[in-house]
């Protein structure tokens, strides 16, 4: 199978490969990363100076960021060891439970925007700016918590429209970000920001145009398989009715034929 749609003829087992692998590596280095948080009040000495409450929301980050890679890895790995056995109906399932993780991450993300959105505009009601501030923010979050809607009730439905139109509204999202990033490839660091954002782009994207093709896929083996039994069925009713038609007559002659 080919991913035809927005991938330019990739191969399933390649896509998915790539997309294993991204998993595997970024999920390691959170690892790392989240270890490093736990060894940082060690390191800085901060043990005896630091607040405890301040130590307490750093270990605790460090825990949900290590559970998160940890869950992350062992999600990547799946489906890795999934493509290499073969196994398409177990990497089918693994991609739709990686694109409602997606459009369920998209949904709580911009269910807080418009939340924080509220909170600006009720308690700056007496600040015209803070008003506008919320104001924007909620409509924000707003078109953005529709469109991930949309996915998560396409991948529920089976629906490639809903899940085409968030795809659509995401390349257009990353060409506005990419565009605006642009001057900061002059700053220190910028470029690698810059590949950071596209591979995660590429992961996160990549994960539901691949649902999406397969769901095509499945469209079209289940239209061709109703057409064949369709076919079929006529094919069936045509030689009921030649048989019918090209059976001799009764044997019994009809009653007017009979001698007097």
């Amino acid at each position: 199978m080919k991913i035809t749609s927005f991938c330019w003829g990739v191969e399933l087992s390649r896509a998915v490969k790539y997309l294993g692998l991204y998993g595997l590596v970024m999920s390691v280095i959170g690892v790392i990363v989240a270890v490093l948080l736990f060894a940082l009040p060690s390191i800085l000495g901060l043990h005896q100076d630091a607040d405890s409450n301040l130590l307490g929301g750093l270990y605790g980050g460090a825990v949900f960021f290590l559970l998160i890679n940890i869950g992350w890895f062992i999600f990547s790995h799946t489906l890795i060891e999934r493509n290499k056995n073969n196994n398409m109906e177990g990497v089918k399932t693994i991609i739709k439970i990686g694109s409602y993780i997606i459009g369920s991450l998209q949904a709580i993300l911009f269910t807080i925007l418009v939340i924080v959105g509220l909170l600006y505009v009720s308690f700056g009601s007496s600040e015209i700016v803070l008003v506008i501030v919320g104001g924007i923010i909620i409509t924000i979050g707003g078109i953005f918590l529709i469109f991930a809607s949309l996915l998560l009730h396409g991948i529920r439905t089976k629906s490639p429209g809903k899940i085409k139109v968030w795809i659509i509204v995401q390349f257009v999202y990353f060409g506005l970000v990419l565009f605006s990033s642009i001057p900061a490839l002059g700053v220190r660091g910028g470029l690698l920001q810059m590949i950071l954002l596209c591979l995660s782009f590429m992961y996160y994207k990549g994960m539901v145009i691949v649902h999406y093709n397969i769901i095509l896929e499945d469209d079209t083996s289940i239209n061709m398989e109703t057409a064949m039994n369709k076919e079929t069925s006529m094919n069936t009713t045509m030689k009921t009715n030649h048989r019918e038609f090209s059976n001799p007559m009764n044997e019994n002659p009809p009653p007017y034929s009979a001698v007097v």
